[in-house]
């Protein structure tokens, strides 16, 4: 490998890093060689390789998120500002007509809307979401 000015090496920071060039460099040259294939799942050097090169760069990351991406998802999701709809949008998200959503919020049977100005409302994309859930809720 290459040298640093000073004499130093790079790996020479990171352990974790040289040891999975190593195993990289002996697993490499397995793959050189001429063997037959093996069945998948059977001591398949391509998967160690994967599991090593992942396992060096998890340890020099800072601070990795280790949680699953499903709930990573959902904590930035509950985390980002709420979306919101107009009235054209919220009518065609539940097909009611402007006027009939009008006749809702008159009633108390809709979301209140989010006064933007003085002419200007907006509907949270989450509450119309619920509401249609709840108009499915009830058919049953």
């Amino acid at each position: 490998m290459g040298q640093i000015a000073g004499g130093a090496s790079p790996l020479d920071d990171n352990p974790g890093l040289k040891k999975a060039l190593d195993k990289l460099e002996k697993l490499t040259s397995v793959l050189r060689r001429s063997e037959p294939v093996r069945p998948i799942g059977t001591d398949n050097p391509v998967h160690a390789l994967q599991a090593t090169t992942e396992a060096a760069f998890a340890s020099a990351l800072p601070e990795a998120d280790t949680t699953p991406a499903p709930a990573r998802k959902a904590r930035m999701a509950t985390a980002a500002a709420p979306t919101l709809l107009s009235m054209k949008q919220a009518s065609a998200m539940t097909t009611l007509s402007v006027s009939s959503i009008k006749r809702m919020m008159a009633a108390g049977t809709f979301p209140k809307p989010v006064r933007l100005g003085e002419s200007r409302i907006a509907f949270v994309d989450a509450e119309i979401h619920a509401w249609v859930r709840a108009r499915i809720a009830e058919r049953d």
